[in-house]
């Protein structure tokens, strides 16, 4: 065996300190030229700095190596029983452990190929030590994890001692969150406290539905081709490292929104919400990695068009990771530390604001479900375009602000009362609809509270330019209200047959 690792140690370029590592084999049989060659491989690895390099030991005495060696164990085995004994008594004191000191060994002891193990115990309770040390975390953090934009953005400098606080005041709102089905693994993502159950001691966690979602085929979302698995197993990363199994409430497809139950036997804090978020407004996302480590993005709010592939109820952060790896469902907070929205990492940067948050969450208290009318149409904004374009607009149909209408769903009861790609919606039950968000607060405020529950029909007066008669009208549009995910489809005709 012995022979073997020396072989093995020539082989890998280390001679016996491999097998030594390895086996703590306290017998090496070597030749002298592996001897050699050993003890001055452990020699350059271990010596002291500034310390010479020696020239080739002499091949000493079998007797004496053995005795050097016998007493060298059993200096090492003192050292060690006083290392566990110190270690002990600093487990009770109040002054702490002693400093750590590296091992400083003589020069000649390199050269005794019995003292190799000696000296390997001794330096490995030295790494070991620092090792310990390095785990405090005043020092193991920030050797591990790159600074966040807090550090390292300079347009932040005037501000970063107060917005440390305001993030570091959010941060216990904050959560990571996993989820598994059988073995295998689905997400790591975030998610926020939204309510604290003293008497049961239970708190809710609003997070984004994507924790529990298994598919995701396309990325058009209007086709609705996402699939959740809603007995996924989620779990809680706290941010004291600790884990509790969550409970799903519930889940919906649409906005891509989730609720979990979690038992905490402390209270929870729970963030104000600010749901007036203002364009160019500077945000930070927050999010825990999966080691419970705070993530922070931060970037600048835009009010953008949706594209086709894009729900309407989206904002925009510039700035800020298009794709976070683990911000998705945390919250976005305000410089005072308010929630303005929650990270949906969807498309290119994209946020759900706090005025589409509160409304979901006030029918998911009062019914149990978040639930919109399905209008079967897809709009942009027209104050969101270009200049130049706004101005085209106006000059030839009169018409500076509205939604114009981008794809109609076949079959829809929109495309059948006449509703066409180009026309202009401008009010809906006389109110003024100026962006695609304001639609869906509008959807969510006024036409569900006003229904009569799942599946019901709700009428709405919608006034519409259509834009190839040059004429406005009003028509009443009777929709259905659901709590599942719109889906749009694209009509298409068939000139040379029906469709196979």
């Amino acid at each position: 065996m012995p022979q073997a690792a020396t072989q093995e140690g020539e082989a890998s370029g280390s001679g016996p300190t491999l097998a030594l590592r390895r086996g703590r084999s306290s017998t090496v049989s070597a030749t002298p030229t592996t001897t050699t060659r050993s003890m001055a491989l452990v020699r350059a690895r271990r010596k002291p700095p500034g310390s010479q390099s020696p020239q080739e030991p002499p091949v000493r005495s079998p007797t004496r190596k053995r005795k050097r060696g016998a007493a060298a164990n059993q200096k090492s085995k003192e050292r060690t029983r006083t290392r566990d004994e110190e270690e002990e008594e600093d487990g009770v004191s109040s002054a702490g452990s002693s400093p750590i000191r590296a091992p400083q060994i003589p020069d000649a002891l390199y050269e005794d190929l019995d003292m190799l193990k000696a000296i390997q115990d001794v330096h490995d309770a030295y790494d070991e030590k620092l090792g310990r040390q390095m785990e405090l975390p005043t020092l193991y953090l920030h050797t591990c994890k790159p600074p966040t934009c807090l550090s390292t953005n300079p347009k932040l400098l005037r501000v970063r001692e107060s917005t440390t606080k305001t993030v570091l005041a959010a941060a216990p709102s904050v959560i990571g969150l996993s989820s598994s089905v059988g073995r295998h693994s689905l997400t790591r993502c975030s998610g926020f406290w939204v309510d604290w159950d003293e008497e049961n001691k239970k708190g809710t966690v609003l997070t984004t539905a994507h924790v529990i979602r298994t598919k995701s085929p396309s990325s058009n979302d209007w086709l609705g081709k996402d699939e959740y698995a809603p007995k996924a197993k989620v779990f809680v990363h706290l941010r004291d490292a600790t884990t509790q199994k969550a409970t799903m409430l519930y889940y919906e497809k649409h906005y891509n929104l989730a609720m979990l139950e979690v038992r905490v036997e402390e209270p929870v804090q729970l963030l104000s919400f600010n749901d007036d978020v203002k364009s160019a407004e500077e945000v930070f996302e927050l999010g825990r990695d999966e080691s419970s480590f705070l993530t922070i993005g931060h970037g600048m709010v835009q009010y953008l068009n949706p594209n086709l592939l894009e729900r309407h109820h989206y904002l925009y952060v510039h700035g800020a990771d298009e794709h976070p790896k683990y911000d998705n469902g945390g919250p976005v907070i305000d410089f005072d530390g308010k929630i303005v929205g929650m990270v949906s990492n969807s498309t290119r940067g994209s946020i759900i604001p706090s005025s589409i948050l509160l409304k979901c969450l006030h029918l998911w208290k009062k019914f149990g479900c978040m639930s919109r009318p399905h209008l079967g149409l897809k709009f942009s904004a027209i104050k969101l375009l270009d200049p130049p374009l706004i101005e085209q607009i106006l000059v030839k149909c009169s018409i500076d602000s509205g939604l114009i209408v981008q794809e109609v769903s076949e079959g829809s009861p929109a495309e059948k009362l006449g509703f066409r790609v180009g026309d202009v919606i401008e009010y809906l039950n006389g109110e003024h609809v100026s962006t695609t968000v304001e639609l869906e607060n509008m959807l969510l405020s006024k036409y569900v509270e006003g229904s009569s529950g799942l599946n019901s029909e709700v009428d709405i007066e919608v006034r519409v330019f259509h834009i190839r008669r040059s004429l406005w009208r009003s028509k009443t549009l009777t929709v259905k209200v659901f709590d599942d995910a719109e889906v749009i489809v694209r009509g298409g005709y068939y000139p040379f047959g029906e469709k196979t």
